[in-house]
This record gives structure tokens, sequence and C-alpha cells, in this order.
């Protein structure tokens, strides 16, 4: 009896070490994560265009005039800030499209893929809505879109593709990758070409890269841009426009 409550203890204790050792490297690692630069800080400053709403779930972009009903939702990267994308939104709102970025929990997608959900809920006064997702949170933003096609019509993939197969979904999307990205390579795409919405149409920027699409400084493992951050993402914005004005 003395043997097997010594041996009843001892598991004890090594289930309690693996569950801590577990819990302090998932701590670590989530911590760990891109924040936005100055120039993402700066534009969440509302001003003519656009107001800006900071809480802690969203970052919301009403445009000031003509503001279409449609509108955008933007997944960020995985553990990117959320503010690193507010370039980008700022300009869709500047152009008359209300543009959120979801705020996920740990900076991972994975951890609330259904948080559009509250976004929807919340802007009664938008009629179309369009994700977009950079990276992992492309992934993310797709399976949202995939499982709820009643509510979205268009994705944006930045830098990202489908994980479940989306070829029969019956909303259309827009691919934008950069020509020297080098964590969404060409192969990745051409591989993945299949699980695409049948109605996708897909733009390469020469020579921009993974990370330019956000504001928030280098990206490990990702090749360097011989194109400014800042025409990487003009690009990407004529794009996007003229994709949300197809609707």
């Amino acid at each position: 009896m003395k043997f097997i409550k010594s041996k009843n203890k001892l598991i004890l204790i090594i289930v309690l070490a693996v569950v801590l050792i577990a819990g302090a490297s998932f701590t670590y690692y989530v911590s760990d994560y891109y924040h936005a630069d100055s120039i993402a800080l700066a534009a969440l400053s509302s001003n003519d265009n656009y107001t800006v709403v900071d809480n802690s779930n969203f970052i919301t972009f009403t445009p000031t005039h003509n503001q279409s009903s449609t509108g955008v939702i933007f997944y960020p990267g995985a553990k990117v800030q959320a503010e690193s994308y507010s370039v980008i939104a700022s300009q869709l709102a500047t152009n008359g499209y209300t543009t959120i970025i979801v705020k996920m929990p740990f900076n991972l997608a994975i951890f609330d893929v259904n948080k559009a959900d509250q976004v929807i809920a919340q802007h009664k006064e938008i009629s179309t809505w369009v994700i977009a997702g950079h990276s992992l949170g492309g992934v993310f933003a797709s399976d949202y879109a995939l499982n709820h096609q009643n509510k979205i019509k268009g994705v944006i993939y930045l830098g990202a593709y489908p994980d479940e197969n989306a070829s029969n979904a019956t909303f259309k999307a827009l691919s934008l990758r950069g020509s020297l990205d080098n964590l969404t390579t060409s192969q990745d795409i051409y591989q993945n070409l299949n699980k695409f919405p049948a109605n996708t149409t897909f733009v390469t920027i020469p020579g921009g890269n993974h990370y330019n699409f956000g504001d928030y400084g280098v990206q490990a493992g990702d090749n360097n841009s011989t194109i400014s951050r800042e025409e990487q993402q003009d690009i990407a914005v004529g794009y996007i426009l003229e994709f949300l004005q197809s609707f």
C-alpha cells in the first residue's frame, strides 16, 4: 500500500510538472509577438476622413463621408498585434468602407474564429460583408466565410490560402501575394489552388513580401522586399478597392 501511494504521488507530481511546463511554454509563446510600429499607431487617430473606435475587441474605422453599405472584417496574422493593419484599414475607410480589425485572444485567430459574428451583429447599417485576413488570419477568415456563406459575400487573402476546400463556395475572392513572400510561397498557392473559391482573382505584387501587408517591422523567415512597404500597401489597397466595388 505504501508503495502504491508513493507511486500515485510520483505520477501526480509528474503530471503537475508537465502542466506547469506546458503552461509556461504557452505563456512564453504568446507573449512573444510582433508589435505595431509608429506608422500603424499614427493611423489610429480619427481625422476628417474617418473616425476610429479602439476597444478591447475591435478597432473600427468608420468613414466620415460617402459610407458604403459594404463593410470589411479583418483577421490579423498569427502573433501580430491587430493595430499593425491600421494603415490599410484607414485607407479603405477613407474610400468609404467601414473596416473592423478584430483583436484575437493571444493574437491568434484560432482561438476565436467566429468573432466576426459579433462584428456583423453590431453593424446593422452594413448589408454586404467581405472578410479579409493576412497569413494565418486569412486561413481562418476563409474558414469563417465557408461556414457562414449566408453572411459573407467575399474573401480577401493576403499572403494566405484556404485550409478547408472552398472551391464550391458561393462567395468570390481576391488573392494578393508578394512575389518575394517566403512565408506563403508560390508553391504554397499552387498546391492549394484547388481549394480557392472558383471565382478568385489572383494577383502577385512584384517585389512585395509577406510582412509588408502590415506595419510591424521585419518578420523572421521572410525575404526582404524590393519595393517599399508603403508602395506594396498602396498597390494592395488599389486591388482591394476594385474588388469591393464589384459588390
